[in-house]
């Protein structure tokens, strides 16, 4: 008689996806916005990544009825996405989850 086998890992496959949840960590870099988009750019990096979440302490507030556009460098913690292609026209390589603002220096208004 053939008896048919599940690999065991096959049954702990949904026990171990069911608890996991992303970790967050520190990035370091420049935060870019203005009216269209905002970006970060990671110290190291050549590409920038789209921030989802709240940035406004990083952000000079607008004058005269104007968006705020400008530049800060950031130390923030998030939690990075997957690659791919977000943001303006497809430019940024991945969406980080902002979770903190942790530190805001050089803030220039453009």
């Amino acid at each position: 008689m053939h008896q048919h086998r599940t690999p065991a890992l096959l049954l702990l496959l949904p026990l171990l996806c069911w608890g996991a949840t992303p970790t967050s960590a520190v990035y370091t870099g420049r935060y870019f916005y203005n009216f269209e988009n905002s970006a970060f750019t990671p110290k190291g990096h050549k590409k920038c990544w789209v921030l989802k979440g709240d940035m406004s302490r990083a952000e000079i507030p607008s004058k005269d009825g104007y968006p705020p556009w400008g530049t800060a460098d950031v130390v923030i913690r998030g939690i990075l996405g997957p690659v791919g292609q977000f943001g303006n026209l497809g430019s940024c390589n991945h969406v980080l989850t902002v979770l903190e603002v942790i530190e805001v220096r050089n803030k220039i208004a453009k």
